[in-house]
């Protein structure tokens, strides 16, 4: 009897790990990490008794790791059903995947691409950690900068929510040169004209916004800024937007498949 019981449980496991491949591609792709793609000097960082140990693309990961590239290194990594995220150069990411949790990633130092599936609301999000924040997604695209000069958070399509790691962030909200830049994009007209219309627009909402809260959401071309607790909510900057056009270009193929 025990035999036939272990029998039976075998091949209702195996039954559902086919049906579930029908829909999602396979039980263990699901969950799995991978480099897809990898160049230059990319590694997961040991502990200081072991060598690091060297990471190519087609490189299936553990689920919890820290990935580094260096100097000259750049990689594409698939997070289980999640996404991918395009890792920069001089970049240590900290990935950890486990099934029934959220996926949770913890951005030590560098620049990544994120693009991330859109998650139901019965299904875990993705949450990413900084020095700075803790920023909660379900399906978008944007860009983490975590250097000593550059802290910042750049969307390009979709919504995140980004909260405080301590006290409230202090928002301030329209740096009149930014929107400027913004209003420019919008209209074919002359520099004089444009000038001209952004005095009158300038006029109706020259108001300093400054808001004191622990959390708040962040939409599609549309960044912020960190200085401690201080926050500039401003529209994208042209430095991110050539960065995300960089790494976009990198992952591209597989950016593409992404469903947010």
């Amino acid at each position: 009897m025990g035999s036939t019981m272990r029998f039976i449980k075998l091949s209702l496991a195996l039954i559902a790990c086919v049906v579930g491949a029908a829909s999602s591609g396979n039980c263990l792709a699901a969950e799995t990490i991978e480099v897809v793609k990898a160049s230059g000097n990319v590694v997961i960082k040991k502990s200081d008794q072991q060598k690091d140990q060297p990471v190519a693309s087609k490189s299936i990961l553990p689920a919890k790791h820290v990935l580094v590239t260096g100097p000259d290194g750049r990689a594409v990594v698939r997070v289980g059903d999640a996404g991918y995220i395009v890792v920069e150069k001089n970049t240590t990411v900290e990935i950890a995947r486990e099934k029934g949790h959220a996926q949770f990633l913890r951005q030590v130092t560098g620049m990544i691409y994120y693009a991330v599936n859109y998650v139901k609301g019965s299904q875990q999000p993705m949450e990413i950690r900084t020095a700075s924040a803790t920023i909660g997604i379900r399906g978008t695209r944007f860009l983490v900068a975590d250097l000593p000069e550059r802290k910042e958070i750049g969307v390009r399509k979709g919504l995140v929510s980004v909260t405080s790691p301590g006290d409230d962030f202090e928002i301030h909200k329209k740096s009149q040169e930014d929107e400027f830049e913004a209003f420019k994009r919008k209209t074919e007209e002359g520099v004089a004209e444009e000038k001209r219309k952004f005095s009158e627009y300038k006029a109706g909402t020259e108001r300093d916004f400054i808001e004191y809260k622990r959390e708040f959401g962040l939409g599609a071309n549309r960044m912020a800024s960190f200085d401690g607790n201080r926050v500039e909510d401003r529209p994208l900057s042209e430095e991110s937007r050539k960065d995300m056009e960089t790494l976009e270009s990198y992952g591209e193929k597989w950016i593409a498949e992404v469903r947010d």
